[in-house]
């Protein structure tokens, strides 16, 4: 019994340090896993995000039931995909999704 009301409280502390909200704010400059920096901006509520060479990586970030929601953009790659937005402290997290695979991604507050 103990362990399932340990496991249960670890789900909740999990859940709520990683709580959306519509406050959240991404302005700014963010280093990619790869050492690239995007700037995020915020225009009437929806953010979007350009690479160093002013190419959008990042479009119509909006909150959205509950969630950040909006499109990631692979330029090597050329891939497009849905994806959530998790602010956590100095660091951004990214779930990308394309099809039914999905990958994530951690940029950094600069």
């Amino acid at each position: 019994m103990k362990k399932v009301l340990s496991s249960i409280l670890i789900m909740f502390m999990t859940m709520t340090t990683i709580a959306q909200s519509a406050n959240d704010n991404f302005v700014g400059k963010w280093k990619t896993e790869e050492g690239f920096i995007i700037t995020i901006t915020n225009n009437n509520g929806k953010f979007s995000g350009v690479d160093p060479k002013g190419r959008p990586t990042l479009y119509n970030v909006r909150f959205e039931k509950n969630e950040w929601k909006g499109t990631v953009e692979n330029h090597d790659t050329g891939q497009k995909g849905n994806c959530e937005m998790y602010l956590m402290g100095k660091k951004l997290k990214i779930v990308a999704h394309k099809g039914i695979f999905s990958k994530t991604l951690y940029w950094a507050k600069q």
